[in-house]
C-alpha cells in the first residue's frame, strides 16, 4: 500500500477515536448536570426549567427570586402580592409577609463566572475568621461605648467605636446612626473636612436618612466657616494650609463651593438647596468667574421659581451678565438675555426697588440699547469699509428701525446718504484673470442655480400672484409696521 494512502487512512482514524471521545465525555457531564438538577429539594412542579441542570433556583424572598416572578404577582386588597406556583403573600419588595425571612435571603449572594473570587466575599471571610464579622450584639455594644465616648469628649475615641458598629451591623439603623456620628465626632473634633466627607457617605448609603436635616445645617456650617475664612482671613495665593485643621490643606474656596453643591444634590428639595445655589453663585461673582456666577443665578431663577431669593436672583444675575460682556467684536448674546432680564426685574420685582434702584435700573436699560446700536454699527461699518454697500446698508436700517431716536440713529442716515449711489457688491479686479482659473465643482454647482445667474444673491421673495387673480385686481392697501 503506497505510504500516503496509510497516512490517510491513519488520520481519518485518530479524527474518529477523539471525536467518540469528545463526545462520551459531553454526555457524561450532562447527565451528572441533570442528576443534581433532579436531587433538588422541595422545588415545585413549577419551578422545574433548565435551570435546575445547570443550577440552584434562587430563595423564595430574595431580590433575584423576585425580578424572575414579579410579572406574575397578582395584588389582593388586605393580604399582598401572591405569585402563582408559591403559598403565602409577599410585600412589594418580594418579602413573604406572613413568616419570617431568611437572613441569608437579604444578603445579596456574588454572582459571575468565579463567585468564590469576589473580592467582597474574600474580604467577609477574613473578618470572620479574625473575630470581625456581622453581629448585632457586639454591634449594640460598641455604639454604647461610643456614645459614653462622644458625650465625654473623646471624639476620636468615639470614632473608632462608631465606625466599628457600623461595620458589625450593615443594612441596620445602628449603621445610619453611627455613620451619622461619625460625622457628628468630626464636626464637634473640629475636623470641617472629615466631617463633610462623612456626611456625604452616609447620603450616599442612605439616601432617605432620616438624619438628613441636622446634616444639611452641618454642611451649610461648614461651607459659611470656609468661605468667611477665604474671604477675611490672611492667605498667600498657591500656598498649602499646614496649621489650621479646621480648614483643607489645599483650595478652602473650592471645597466651599463643592459643600454648597453637595447640599444642593443631596437635598435638592430642602430649605437650604436655593440658598446654596446663591452662596455659590455669589463666591462666583466675588471671584469675577461671572460665567459661572450667571449660570447659578440662572439656575436658581429656573429650577426654584418660588424661592425667596428671586429678586436677588434678578438683580445680581443681570450684573453678571453686563460684566461677562467683552465687547462689540465679541458674542453679544449676554446683551440680549440681559435686556430681557432687566425687563422682567421691572415687572416683577418693581415694588421691591427704590427711587435710587429704580434710577438705576433705567440707566442700565439705556446703557444696553446703546451696546446693542453699536454692535449693529459695528457690523455695518465693517462691510463698509470693504465696500460691500449691500449689506452695510442693511445694517445700516436696522439701526435706524430699533433705535430711531439715538444719536447713532443721525450718523447712520448721514453715512446711508453717502454712499446711496455705491453698487452692493465692489468691482472684482482682473476678472479676465480670474476666469482663466479652472472652478471647483462646487462653484459649478452654484454657478448653474437660476437665481444667481445675473450675478446677485436671492434668499428669498414673494411669489407673483397670477394674472386673474383678486390680489392682481384689486391689491391690499399697504400698511405701516411702525
Amino acid at each position: 500500500m503506497p505510504t500516503c494512502e496509510k497516512t490517510r487512512r491513519l488520520f481519518h482514524h485518530q479524527l474518529s477515536w477523539d471525536a467518540y471521545v469528545n463526545a462520551r465525555c459531553v454526555l457524561l457531564l450532562l447527565g451528572l448536570s441533570l442528576i443534581t438538577g433532579c436531587t433538588t429539594i422541595g422545588a415545585s412542579p413549577t419551578e422545574w426549567s433548565l435551570s435546575n441542570a445547570f443550577g440552584s433556583q434562587p430563595e423564595v424572598g430574595s431580590s433575584k427570586w423576585w425580578k424572575k416572578h414579579k410579572s406574575k404577582r397578582i395584588f389582593e386588597v388586605g393580604k399582598g402580592y401572591a405569585v402563582e406556583g408559591f403559598e403565602g403573600y409577599f410585600d412589594q419588595d418580594g418579602r413573604p409577609m406572613d413568616r419570617p425571612v431568611e437572613r441569608s435571603t437579604l444578603v445579596e449572594k456574588p454572582g459571575g463566572l468565579f463567585p468564590g473570587l469576589d473580592p467582597k466575599v474574600t474580604y467577609g471571610k477574613m473578618k470572620e475568621a479574625i473575630g470581625k464579622g456581622d453581629n448585632d450584639e457586639v454591634a449594640r455594644k460598641r455604639f454604647a461605648e461610643a456614645e459614653a465616648a462622644f458625650a465625654a469628649g473623646k471624639y476620636s475615641k468615639a470614632v473608632g467605636r462608631y465606625r466599628d458598629a457600623a461595620s458589625r451591623w450593615p443594612r441596620s439603623q445602628i449603621e445610619e446612626d453611627s455613620l451619622f456620628m461619625v460625622g457628628e465626632s468630626y464636626f464637634f473634633n473640629d475636623r470641617y473636612l472629615k466631617a463633610s466627607d462623612a456626611y456625604n457617605v452616609l447620603v450616599e448609603k442612605y439616601p432617605n436618612s432620616q438624619h438628613m436635616n441636622s446634616l444639611v445645617e452641618r454642611m451649610w456650617s461648614i461651607a459659611q466657616y470656609w468661605e468667611h475664612e477665604y474671604f477675611t482671613g490672611w492667605k498667600v495665593p498657591l500656598s498649602p494650609n499646614a496649621y489650621d485643621k479646621t480648614r483643607p490643606t489645599f483650595d478652602t474656596i473650592g471645597h466651599a463651593i463643592r459643600t454648597y453643591e453637595n447640599i444642593r444634590l443631596n437635598d435638592p428639595t430642602g430649605p437650604r438647596a436655593d440658598e446654596a445655589i446663591l452662596a455659590t453663585a455669589g463666591i462666583h461673582f466675588r471671584c469675577k468667574r461671572y460665567e459661572d456666577a450667571d449660570y447659578h443665578y440662572t439656575l436658581l431663577r429656573r429650577e426654584y421659581p418660588r424661592s425667596e431669593f428671586q429678586f436677588e436672583a434678578h438683580l445680581l444675575g443681570l450684573q453678571a451678565k453686563l460684566r461677562k460682556y467683552q465687547g462689540p467684536d465679541y458674542d453679544g448674546k449676554s446683551l440680549s438675555e440681559a435686556k430681557r432680564l432687566a425687563s422682567q426685574l421691572r415687572r416683577q420685582f418693581g415694588g421691591r426697588l427704590n427711587a435710587g434702584e429704580k434710577e438705576r435700573l433705567r440707566i442700565v436699560q439705556a446703557e444696553l440699547n446703546l451696546q446693542l446700536v453699536q454692535r449693529d454699527v459695528r457690523m455695518a461699518q465693517y462691510y463698509d469699509d470693504k465696500k460691500q454697500y449691500g449689506a452695510a446698508r442693511q445694517y445700516y436700517a436696522q439701526v435706524i428701525e430699533k433705535y430711531p431716536d439715538t444719536e447713532l440713529a443721525g450718523q447712520v442716515r448721514e453715512r446711508l446718504a453717502e454712499i446711496g449711489g455705491e453698487p452692493d457688491e465692489p468691482k472684482q479686479r482682473l476678472a479676465w484673470l480670474l476666469n482663466l482659473v479652472p472652478q471647483s465643482r462646487e462653484r459649478k454647482r452654484v454657478a448653474r442655480i437660476p437665481e444667481l445667474q445675473d450675478g446677485k444673491t436671492l434668499l428669498a421673495s414673494k411669489p407673483e400672484a397670477p394674472e386673474d387673480s383678486p390680489a392682481r385686481v384689486n391689491p391690499a392697501p399697504a400698511t405701516s409696521t411702525r
